[in-house]
């Protein structure tokens, strides 16, 4: 190629992309499932329209906090957005929440079923929160997931 050379692109092609940013959305992630929620956060909270945001992140020790200084960097910058890192080995330092993801579902959502939920992250952690969604009255479409193992 040379310099002014054109390229034709494509945008990204894919279906875990954000689907309705003017509702209100909650992200759970584990380990580096964590990885497409740094670029879809941005991108919803991009939106005028857009509404709360909250990014439950579960990892077992506070080093592997992937993207860590992007996420708080976000909720300074953005009072609809809240990153709630989580910690399943915590030492005694660790000032934030403990436990595994599941657990913090039901602060995250309260009494509130019209919310759209992605989730991203192992087999096990992305069926478990399915399965108490669903139980919860959630509809399978307001349901949005990646899984992997």
């Amino acid at each position: 190629m040379n310099p002014g050379d054109t390229v034709e692109m494509t945008p990204p092609l894919g279906f875990f992309t954000v689907r309705n940013p003017a509702r209100d959305a909650l992200f759970i992630a584990t380990g580096t499932g964590i990885a497409p929620f740094r670029p879809m956060a941005r991108d919803y909270l991009a939106h005028p329209e857009s509404k709360q945001l909250v990014l439950i992140f579960g990892v077992r020790h506070q080093s592997s906090i992937y993207y860590r200084d992007d996420f708080e960097a976000l909720a300074r910058e953005h009072p609809r957005f809240q990153f709630w890192p989580t910690l399943s080995r915590a030492d005694d330092s660790w000032q934030g929440r403990r436990g595994h993801v599941q657990i913090h579902l039901l602060e995250a959502i309260g009494d509130r079923r019209d919310l759209d939920v992605y989730i991203c992250g192992l087999k096990a952690m992305v069926d478990d929160v399915r399965a108490i969604l669903k139980e919860l009255g959630f509809d399978r479409k307001q349901i949005i997931f990646e899984k992997y193992d």
